[in-house]
């Protein structure tokens, strides 16, 4: 036997560089980031086009590594004229992948599917997978959609073929199933070295995780699970409920927000459906999405509390603006509506303007909107919230639901 080679891509050499956690995957587990974008599916060696957004029934561990190189063929220089294994974290693709394979029956006894992820190309990952005698499959985000859908981490080097020069820096994440099948990012290793040890990592993890985390859901996911809550676009059956729901909560259907009336019946939105989508009983209505601009979510109004409608409806419009890369999405509530005020500080937006005297002035026009309003409080102000995309400093979206209509704006 001779020994291995520098550039021999199955063993780790010793001296190598270890990367520093610079904070580029914090925003992954926190919303709007957690959920897997919509309409992006990514080819995959399986020969089908995969996407984690619907239909998911078990969890996912993904890895991501920077690429993979062709056989026999040293890396090439980096564009200052840096070594490979001079980048922290760069060596090591094979090594991770293999220990993913290694113990590729420990995750299926566990119910948890493995994937890898690179910005190769399928072809180049399929030989990658043949080569090592890999039983599970590669997604290749050649294309970059879900780089810059997540704000994935990524370094340039000089490729020698299959792919772009944009490489994702090492990473994992654990995706599990949400209760209406879509995933969500729960968990989060990076930085990862040394690369082979990233698959007994996650394995130990998930041995050792928490029974509440394994499979216990709270009362009120278990009560929301049990009655089917779903989330769907407003279609064209659901017109004359959404008119009937606005003239309910508003007291008509031509809604005014910061001055700017919309027929808000018109809009785009979602309805939260329960019972197999029977009954509906929460609305959310936005403007178009603006791509590199903004959308504004005019209604949002639930008829039942306490079983996270209010949250699951502000979830899909801000999943909304995300995929169709908005900057920002923002909303206005009423100086009075407290619980409005915390329920959107609670979930990471952030209150970036007061309109002050803005109900005064509609109440010149419209001299029927009371001066006293929810809570005793007079009725003078709108206050407008925010969430920016480019921001990673939302939380989840948990805690308490929302009034039963926030009242974000204003019917005239």
């Amino acid at each position: 036997m001779t020994a291995p080679t520098r550039h021999d891509p199955n063993v780790l050499p010793p001296g190598l560089p270890v990367p520093q956690d610079d904070g580029e995957c914090d925003h992954l587990a926190k919303s709007p980031f957690d959920r897997w974008p919509a309409a992006c599916p990514l080819p995959s060696t399986s020969g089908q086009h995969v996407r984690l957004d619907q239909g998911l029934t078990r969890p996912v561990v993904l890895f991501a590594y920077p690429r993979t190189g062709v056989p026999g063929q040293p890396p090439s220089l980096g564009y200052s004229g840096e070594d490979w294994d001079a980048i922290p974290g760069a060596r090591g693709c094979t090594p991770q992948s293999c220990a993913f394979g290694s113990l590729h029956a420990e995750f299926e006894k566990l119910g948890v599917d493995v994937l890898g992820l690179s910005t190769n190309t399928t072809e180049h990952q399929q030989a990658f997978k043949s080569r090592n005698h890999l039983r599970f499959d590669f997604l290749s985000d050649a294309e970059l959609r879900l780089t810059r859908a997540l704000h994935l981490p990524t370094f340039r080097f000089p490729v020698e073929s299959g792919g772009p020069d944009t490489l994702l820096k090492r990473f994992a994440m654990l995706i599990e199933p949400d209760e209406m099948g879509c995933g969500r990012i729960t968990k989060v290793w990076y930085p990862v070295f040394p690369s082979d040890q990233n698959a007994s990592a996650v394995l130990a993890w998930l041995y050792t995780r928490t029974d509440r985390a394994a499979a216990v859901r709270s009362a009120s996911d278990v009560h929301r699970a049990s009655l089917g809550l779903t989330i769907r676009s407003i279609e064209p059956r659901d017109h004359t409920w959404v008119r009937e729901e606005l003239i309910r909560n508003w007291g008509a259907t031509q809604i005014s927000s910061l001055g700017v009336w919309y027929d808000a019946d018109r809009l785009s939105g979602f309805v939260a459906t329960i019972h197999d989508g029977i009954e509906r009983i929460g609305l959310a209505t936005h403007t178009a999405p603006e791509p590199g601009g903004r959308c504004e979510i005019i209604t949002l109004s639930s008829r039942v509390e306490n079983l996270g409608v209010g949250a699951a409806l502000l979830t899909a419009c801000t999943l909304a603006a995300r995929d169709a890369g908005c900057s920002r999405i923002h909303l206005t509530t009423t100086n009075d509506n407290l619980r409005a005020i915390a329920f959107y500080q609670r979930r990471g937006w952030s209150l970036v303007a007061l309109h002050a005297g803005a109900m005064d002035r509609a109440r010149l026009i419209k001299p029927s909107i009371p001066t006293i309003g929810l809570n005793g409080l007079p009725l003078r102000d709108e206050l407008e919230f925010e969430f920016r995309f480019r921001s990673v400093s939302a939380v989840p979206t948990t805690g308490a639901e929302t009034p039963r209509a926030h009242r974000p704006s204003v019917a005239y």
